[in-house]
């Protein structure tokens, strides 16, 4: 049977979603950049698709987060098609994309494609997700000295990361290699603490009282008061096919690395997820087994 909701329970939770709010927000914001969009469009994509999917799912128990795979992914799309990131025409065509994408996993869903999941290796995927994971820290190294992120292959992030050398700003740097070393050895000190959280407020307190700005240490850009505009994707910016092409291994990671997730989340609590019917299970099925987990719960990446 379910479990009791008091109000002990409901703190703890609110609790506890203020400080993953807080913690995944800047991280969404550092996502954006990496997808090539502002970052004032990771933090609203942090927290209204959340509070969207929370009320339209009917599992009691869900994992939903921003990933680094896909927003790799989607930079390098930019890449590809010579799109400057963080411009005009990477916000443009990005929503085109993500649509292409979204038609996938839909078709995905319609044709049971979970089980392809069978075929793909734990250790092809964690080579994998070890590739995007060095890639993403050779072109976040340039912004730890005080540059822009670095982008292209790999040649040309080494190459981001010598110009970065040259004109390094030695407060962000050490900063930044003072913010790691915090994080770092708090989890293994205290791995239940969110010592993210303090970091993020230390660095707000050395701009504000501090004024490290003035030393040349970069700021994030100012968040326009009120909400975005809703607009149609342009569909005219990129061919059908090539759109729907690109977008197309975006949508199998997304597949693979949701079904991985829970099936990591299933074998550590003990019960197994269908590869191809488990969406069905969570719209229909909030049947939960003797401890009170659900039997199947929803990831959404």
């Amino acid at each position: 049977m379910k479990k009791e909701i008091n109000i002990k329970t409901v703190s703890r939770e609110i609790f506890v979603g203020i400080i993953i709010a807080a913690i995944s927000i800047p991280i969404g914001m550092g996502y954006a950049q990496i997808a090539g969009l502002p970052t004032v469009y990771g933090l609203y994509g942090s927290v209204f698709p959340i509070l969207v999917f929370s009320l339209i799912s009917s599992s009691p128990q869900f994992i939903f987060g921003v990933d680094a795979a896909p927003a790799a992914l989607i930079g390098g799309v930019l890449v590809s098609l010579g799109i400057e990131a963080g411009t005009k025409e990477a916000v443009e065509i990005i929503p085109v994309l993500t649509l292409y994408t979204a038609i996938w996993l839909l078709v995905f869903y319609i044709f049971k494609a979970g089980r392809l999941v069978n075929y793909i290796s734990t250790p092809v995927m964690g080579g994998f997700i070890t590739g995007i994971g060095t890639t993403i820290i050779l072109m976040q190294i340039p912004k730890l000295m005080g540059s822009v992120a670095g982008s292209g292959e790999l040649f040309e992030l080494v190459e981001h990361i010598i110009v970065a050398l040259e004109h390094i700003n030695w407060i962000s740097f050490a900063m930044g290699i003072g913010s790691l070393a915090i994080i770092l050895v708090s989890k293994r000190i205290a791995p239940k603490f969110p010592m993210s959280l303090v970091v993020m407020a230390l660095g707000a307190l050395s701009t504000a009282f501090l004024h490290v700005d003035e030393y040349g240490v970069a700021l994030l850009s100012q968040v326009e008061s009120g909400l975005p505009n809703l607009v149609f994707p342009d569909f005219s910016l990129i061919h059908f096919k090539d759109g729907f092409m690109l977008s197309l291994p975006i949508a199998v990671v997304i597949l693979a690395e949701s079904l991985l997730a829970e099936t990591s989340f299933a074998n550590k609590n003990n019960y197994k997820i269908p590869a191809n019917d488990f969406m069905d299970k969570v719209y229909h099925d909030d049947t939960l087994i003797g401890d009170g987990t659900p039997a199947y719960p929803l990831s959404v990446i």
